[in-house]
């Protein structure tokens, strides 16, 4: 299961969840158990926006320790240590021509992509 979030189209924006070819979007009109939507019903795809992100909690964490260990340069090189992550902003298009603009990781924007192709 992977978290997503709605930005825009014909649906409200809201938070959602992919697990096994099925978007499921929680929004204020439906917050549970919400709206399904499987990839065939999707006609297709295309990436709006691709942005590497740090991940804050480790970029924290790794800072907090790098101050503790030498001071302020310990603190920056700890933040330079943070993981980078992928966040992958995509347009869908459905075959009752809805659009859906969703950001996901990168990670789980490719396991999107190899089912909607095969």
């Amino acid at each position: 299961m992977a978290s997503i979030t709605v930005l825009a189209g014909d649906f409200l924006q809201g938070d959602g969840e992919y697990r096994d070819g099925v978007f499921t979007l929680r929004t204020s009109l439906h917050p549970w158990p919400g709206i399904t939507l499987p990839l065939s019903s999707f006609k297709c795809m295309e990436v709006a926006n691709e942005d590497s992100i740090n991940n804050i909690k480790d970029a924290i964490g790794f800072g907090v320790a790098g101050a503790m260990l030498l001071g302020p340069i310990g603190a920056i090189a700890g933040f330079m240590l943070a993981g980078k992550e992928t966040e992958v902003t995509f347009l869908a298009t459905l075959k009752d021509d809805r659009k859906l603009l969703v950001a996901v990781d990168g990670d789980t924007f490719e396991e999107i992509s190899l089912k909607f192709a095969a």
